[in-house]
This record gives structure tokens, C-alpha cells and sequence, in this order.
């Protein structure tokens, strides 16, 4: 008999919230070890899908090695699905529970030889990520999970910094769960929820109006505060010429020797105070 890790278990549960209402998802995972032949090439690849229905926010997606398929989840289930390439045998792609930590529309690897991974959605700091890529129907990456290149592209925008990602080495899917013990919101405070979301909204427009407002108050002093050396240097040097002068109307006043030439140093004299 084949030798097997011992079974984990993830759940992440929601409960249903009143209507329209948010469906419940949890996803129950089994994480097994990956054979060799869990990673071989798959017979058939899956196509990709569309749920005919209006789609919400992403909040999960589930990576199953197996099937060689990736599914996103909104709060009512399943809303798309591509085929994908994960790590091959030796460079497996790690099965755990992940959230996405970086987003880079335009990415190019630091590993290995400045590859393109266009749309990059990394799950990990040492590596591994959700990016477009060439998708052979088989696990064929370093780690990565390749996604169809116009599926990654209009899946980047839809998807948020830290929307939760399962890998699981076998098919896996959330189921609805409900238990009296679960958290269930108060009927009162959800129909409160838009007034205080209003009130928030108000206080902190109110917040960046004022903060707007010191940010000019600050910029005007930093500019006053800048062209104030220009001034005390344009201010000495009047100073420093009215000096000269005075001195000037001074000494023309002490050597003066009729009234008329006295009168003129005067007259110099006040001019050169003044200033």
C-alpha cells in the first residue's frame, strides 16, 4: 500500500447573511502528498467557464493540482474556471492555504532569467504566484500557477490584496455551512450598517478637506520661509548703500564752505536717512 501524509484539514466558514444575503462558504480541503503520478501530465485539460449569472467580489480561489484547474469564488459560489500549469515534478507547486501578498501587471522574474509572468498575483515571498503563461495541459512551471494569459489579464483588476488562496492536491470545492455556535450578525446592526457608513463617510470627507487645507498652510510657509534669505539679503545690502550714502552727505556737509553747498549736503543727508 502506498505510503500517505497524514490528512489536514482547512475550513474557512461564513455565514449567511439576511437578504438578498451572502452565501456561506467554506471550503473543506484534504491536503495529501503528492505522488509522482499526481503530478503527471493530465489527459485532458479543462476548458474555461463562466458562471451565467452577475458575478460579485472574489474571495477565494481553489488550485486543485489533480485536476489541473483553477475556480474563483464569490460570497454566492463558483464564478469562473480555467485550466492551469502548476510546478512540475521536482518544483512542485506547495499545497496550503496562501493569500495574495503582491500584485504586478507587468512582471518580470528575478529567479529565473528575467522571465515575462504578465499579471502576476504572487501567494508567496520566495516565489510562488498566479501569473499568465503558456499552459502545455500538463504541470510544467517552476512552481508557479500558469493561467490562460487573457484569463489572468481580466481576472488582475476583479481580484484584492489578500483575497485567500487554497492549493490542494486533489479536487476540492466549499460547501454551505450552518451551525447555532457559528457568528451570526444582529438583524439591528445590519440595518444600522448604511447610516454608519454614511456617518463615516461624511467624517472623513471632512478629514481630508482639512487635511487638504493644512497641506496649503504648509506648503504657503515653507515658500514664505524659503524666499525670506533672498529678502534679509536685499534688505542688508539697502541697508549698506543708505550707510554709504549717509557717510557720504555727511563728510559733503563737514567740508561745505558756503550755505548753498551746506544746504545741499543737508538735503543728501535726509535723503540717506529715509532710505
Amino acid at each position: 500500500m502506498k505510503n500517505r501524509l497524514t490528512t489536514a484539514q482547512s475550513t474557512l466558514a461564513m455565514r449567511r447573511w439576511g437578504p438578498p444575503g451572502l452565501v456561506t462558504l467554506a471550503a473543506m480541503v484534504a491536503f495529501s502528498a503528492l505522488t509522482p503520478a499526481g503530478a503527471a501530465k493530465q489527459a485532458r485539460q479543462p476548458a474555461e467557464a463562466v458562471a451565467q449569472r452577475q458575478a460579485g467580489e472574489p474571495i477565494m480561489a481553489i488550485v486543485s493540482i489533480k485536476g489541473q484547474q483553477v475556480t474563483f469564488y464569490d460570497a454566492e459560489g463558483w464564478i469562473l474556471r480555467a485550466p492551469v500549469s502548476t510546478g512540475t515534478t521536482g518544483r512542485e507547486t506547495p499545497a496550503g492555504v496562501f493569500a495574495i501578498v503582491e500584485k504586478d501587471k507587468d512582471h518580470r522574474s528575478t529567479m529565473y532569467d528575467d522571465a515575462w509572468m504578465p499579471n502576476m498575483q504572487r501567494i508567496t515571498w520566495n516565489g510562488i504566484a498566479l501569473h499568465g503563461g503558456p499552459l502545455p495541459g500538463y504541470a510544467a512551471s517552476h512552481g508557479c500557477v500558469r493561467m490562460p494569459f487573457g484569463f489572468a489579464e481580466n481576472l488582475f483588476d476583479k481580484t484584492n490584496i489578500g483575497m485567500r488562496v487554497i492549493i490542494s492536491p486533489e479536487d476540492a470545492a466549499p460547501i454551505d455551512i450552518a451551525h447555532p455556535l457559528l457568528f451570526t450578525p444582529k438583524r439591528e446592526a445590519i440595518a444600522a450598517a448604511p447610516g454608519r457608513v454614511d456617518k463615516v463617510s461624511v467624517e472623513a470627507d471632512e478629514a481630508i478637506r482639512v487635511a487638504d487645507e493644512a497641506k496649503k498652510a504648509a506648503s504657503a510657509a515653507a515658500k514664505e520661509a524659503a524666499s525670506l534669505p533672498a529678502s534679509l539679503r536685499k534688505l542688508e545690502q539697502q541697508k549698506a548703500r543708505a550707510d554709504a550714502e549717509l557717510a557720504f552727505a555727511d563728510k559733503t556737509l563737514a567740508n561745505a564752505k558756503t550755505d548753498q553747498a551746506r544746504a545741499k549736503a543737508e538735503e543728501l543727508k535726509q535723503k540717506a536717512a529715509t532710505r
